[in-house]
């Protein structure tokens, strides 16, 4: 079966026309309301711009004792000098966004030196990952993950990277984006660091019984592009007096957009107990992008995103 979904999934992107840049459709995407509190007639300040790059996806799925499934996909044909490029261009994108919608914004050698001598701390190597995904303990899904920053607007400590917590980018220490409260106060700006999830595949676990009532595990990871929520538009502003409070824009459900950009059919694994037994349980995959195809699904993606966030800024200004 998997055999035959790999050659009808290569037929069909071997079928499809050359997806230019401007090709890819422009998928649909609402992000929340900040609160409006400094962001009415402020200058905005892109302070970091992050992708992160699913790279890596784990499943597993434990019915019972010597019942169990696993699977795996990796992401192969990205290197990291792709993702960088992408970074930047989706830096620049924001920026141009905003001028054209008539948001002025403030220029990148006055946001580094604000962020030098506010103290905020930039990630190593302007990076972070994780690449393994972790551990699955019981029935569930891990993700592998490499983040990277713009060059202009690098990864900072403010928030944390991919898959450190319950959701992509979030706040790491309340108190730390205090650090830009006077800045953002001086030059009337409000800080905006964007952090966009960008995955290759949809993975299910779970554990069920036959029809016999005997347990049964299984695990499928299906190639998929998505922008994965909560993909966070972070927002530092400035306070006078006392503690300077955070606000986000966040997706609340995950963006999927069609399109082929891979031959690959993904994994699944099934085992039963009992006389059942298993059926490929353990499985791994290697899906290869086309990347031409799934650099133009990216870049459709960080256009829709910072759309998103043009849109709230201006409702925030009131037009």
């Amino acid at each position: 079966m998997r055999k035959w979904m790999l050659v009808s999934a290569a037929l069909c992107l071997a079928a499809a026309p050359a997806l230019a840049q401007d090709q890819a459709g422009a998928p649909q995407v609402r992000l929340s309301k900040p609160n409006s509190y400094g962001l009415k007639d402020n200058k905005i300040a892109v302070l970091s711009y992050a992708i992160n790059f699913v790279t890596g996806q784990r499943a597993s799925a434990n019915a019972s004792v010597g019942t169990k499934a696993r699977a795996g996909a990796t992401l192969v044909g990205v290197d990291e000098a792709t993702m960088r490029r992408l970074a930047n261009e989706a830096h620049a994108d924001l920026k141009a966004q905003l001028t054209a919608a008539g948001i002025p914004i403030v220029d990148d050698a006055t946001i580094a030196e604000v962020t030098r001598t506010a103290g905020v701390t930039l990630l190593p190597g302007n990076r972070d990952a994780n690449r393994d995904g972790g551990m699955v303990i019981g029935s569930g899904v891990k993700k592998a993950y490499v983040s990277v920053g713009a060059d202009a607007a690098p990864l900072t400590d403010l928030y944390q990277s991919a898959g450190k917590v319950g959701g992509f980018g979030m706040l790491a220490t309340l108190g730390k984006g205090n650090k830009l409260s006077k800045p953002a106060l001086s030059l009337g700006a409000a800080f905006v660091s964007p952090s966009l999830t960008i995955d290759f595949a949809d993975a299910d676990a779970r554990t069920s019984r036959t029809l016999a009532g005997s347990r049964r595990a299984s695990v499928d990871i299906d190639t998929q592009f998505a922008i994965r929520m909560p993909s966070p538009v972070n927002i530092q502003v400035g306070q006078a007096v006392g503690i300077a409070g955070p606000t986000a824009m966040t997706l609340s459900r995950d963006v999927v957009m069609d399109g082929a950009f891979t031959g690959s059919a993904g994994a699944s694994s099934m085992s039963t107990a009992g006389d059942y037994g298993e059926w490929n349980p353990n499985d791994a995959a290697n899906v290869v992008v086309d990347l031409p195809r799934w650099t133009a699904m990216v870049q459709s993606a960080y256009r829709a995103y910072n759309a998103a966030i043009v849109a709230n800024l201006l409702a925030a200004r009131g037009r």
